[in-house]
């Protein structure tokens, strides 16, 4: 739908608006992705409930042990409702830092450029968190939801940096590496 430098400027957008939700608001936060984590459960139980009835002999026995799993992580979100809802935000964490490392791997026209701009993208992101806890008190309170979304900023300005990159000429085509062929005199093509 997208082509890859456009789809970097919308993922690193939408990061950068996670990450600064995570650090200004994380009761707001964490109270929206356990929201979120509870329609998943509901709308999974109904959905693997229904294909359970509608299934035949062994898929429908899957399908049934697949809605009670999703009602015990259910359960147990309510025994530990803070354990869960940090889990969640990992898991999304897990997925922006793999869908940022795969804007920048896909974007780069050169792929060499990737060993400097990983590294770099990792040592910002450090950089950042050192920052954050030296100049911000506040910061550790709530700590696992500080990291993730400081390191969602840090990845989504390098994917944005990464969509505005655009090597080549005025064209944004790249520039074509071509081998030289030298021709020595007394020799035929």
């Amino acid at each position: 739908m997208f082509d890859t430098k456009t789809s970097c400027i919308l993922r690193g957008t939408v990061g950068i608006i996670f990450g600064l939700l995570a650090l200004f608001v994380p009761e707001l936060t964490l109270g929206t992705f356990y929201g979120m984590f509870w329609i998943l459960i509901i709308l999974g139980i109904a959905l693997f409930g229904f294909l359970a009835i509608t299934g035949k002999g062994d898929e429908s026995s899957m399908w049934f042990l697949l809605a009670a799993a999703l009602l015990v992580a259910g359960v147990l979100s309510i025994i530990v409702a803070d354990f869960v809802s940090i889990l969640f935000v990992l898991i999304i964490a897990g997925v922006a830092f793999y869908n940022g490392f795969t804007d920048i791997t896909l974007s780069l026209q050169h792929p060499r450029t990737k060993y400097i701009f990983i590294p770099a993208m990792v040592l910002f992101g450090l950089a950042l968190l050192g920052a954050l806890f030296y100049y911000y008190p506040g910061f550790a309170n709530n700590l696992s939801l500080s990291i993730v979304g400081t390191l969602a900023i840090a990845f989504s300005i390098f994917s944005i940096l990464l969509g505005l990159y655009r090597p080549g000429g005025a064209d944004n085509e790249p520039v074509p590496v071509t081998a030289s062929t030298t021709h020595k005199p007394g020799r035929r093509s």
